[in-house]
Order: C-alpha cells, then sequence, then structure tokens
C-alpha cells in the first residue's frame, strides 16, 4: 500500500473519530441549555443570526425536521418562553420570533459551542491552527459544493439540515466575506 494512500485513510479515519467526539461534546454541552432536544439549540442559534422572524417551513429547511417535527419544536420552545408566533404580514403565514429569553439563551449557546470547540484547538500553537483553519476552510467549501449538488438532485425526499444552522456568523467572518459556506453558495448561485 502506498505513503499516499495510507497516509489519507489515517487523515481520513482521525478525521471521523474526532468529528464525532467534537460533535457529541458541543451537542451534549448546547443541549444542556436548551434543555428541549437536540434540535432546539440549533432553532434558537438559527433565529438569532439569520431567520428570526422567518417561518416554520424556512426553519423546517434550515434544521432538516419535517414540517410537523418543527411544529412541535416550536410548540416546546413556546412554552419555554424562548420564541413566540407573530401572524406574518400577508396574514397567511406565521412567522417564529426570539424573545428576550430566547436572545439571551442562544446567546449562551453560542458562547458554550465555543468554549467546547475552543478546547479542542487548546493543544495547538497559532501556526497550527491557522493552518488548520486553512484546511477546514477548503473542506468545508467541497462539503458545502456537494451539498448543493445533492438538494437538486430530484432523488433527494429527506429535508437536509444546513451547514450553519449553530455557526457564529461573527467567529467565521459571514459579513466580511470570509464564510467558506457562504462563499461556496454564492459562487454556486451564480453558476
Amino acid at each position: 500500500m502506498s505513503r499516499t494512500k495510507s497516509s489519507r485513510q489515517h487523515a481520513a479515519n482521525v478525521l471521523g473519530a474526532l468529528s464525532l467526539v467534537v460533535a457529541d461534546r458541543m451537542n451534549t454541552a448546547v443541549e444542556a441549555i436548551a434543555t428541549l432536544g437536540p434540535s432546539a439549540p440549533a432553532a434558537l442559534v438559527a433565529m438569532h443570526e439569520f431567520l428570526d422572524g422567518g417561518s416554520v417551513t424556512q426553519l423546517s429547511s434550515v434544521l432538516g425536521l419535517t414540517h410537523s417535527g418543527t411544529v412541535r419544536l416550536v410548540d416546546r420552545l413556546v412554552a419555554k418562553g424562548l420564541v413566540d408566533r407573530v401572524g406574518a404580514q400577508d396574514g397567511r403565514a406565521v412567522c417564529v420570533v426570539l424573545t428576550q429569553r430566547g436572545r439571551r439563551t442562544a446567546a449562551r449557546i453560542l458562547q458554550t459551542r465555543e468554549k467546547s470547540l475552543a478546547s479542542a484547538l487548546s493543544a495547538l500553537s497559532t501556526d497550527e491552527i491557522d493552518n488548520l483553519a486553512a484546511a477546514l476552510d477548503t473542506m468545508l467549501t467541497t462539503v458545502t459544493l456537494a451539498s448543493i449538488e445533492e438538494r437538486s438532485a430530484p432523488t433527494n425526499d429527506r429535508p437536509q439540515p444546513w451547514l450553519c444552522r449553530l455557526c457564529d456568523f461573527a467567529a467565521c467572518g459571514r459579513s466580511e466575506g470570509n464564510c467558506p459556506v457562504n462563499n461556496a453558495v454564492t459562487t454556486s448561485n451564480r453558476s
């Protein structure tokens, strides 16, 4: 077996293991804040970052949940005082908006997420972090383009959650044009 193939297999394997550990730790930490299941933190953060005042259908698309599953999640968030339902301007739809409590909870989720992820980077030097960030940007671009292609496939009947549903837009530099996911989507939409 060649060294390149072995190195690639090793990298893929350790990436898979690390991804699971990092995701499990992050999810456990943020789910403890919302206490409403695994989709609640992503719903609150998505609303905090870009979807406040969106419809249940839009939230369903972001989370990759069925419409009925999203309605049940919104019911739980309303009962907990984290979101409110308000009538849309056209009178036919309902928008979901964060309450002040929901906004504070989303901010706590983002802070906890950042702390959890930062702990995984703690053993790396500044140069190693810079190199990792560049590699991760490249990987996210590739994954984003593949996700766009999968979404457009006619046989894809299961909703796919958005990659940025639990992202801190300020940390990724989205408004400065540094978000690899947004950049890939924007470039893809121009094609």
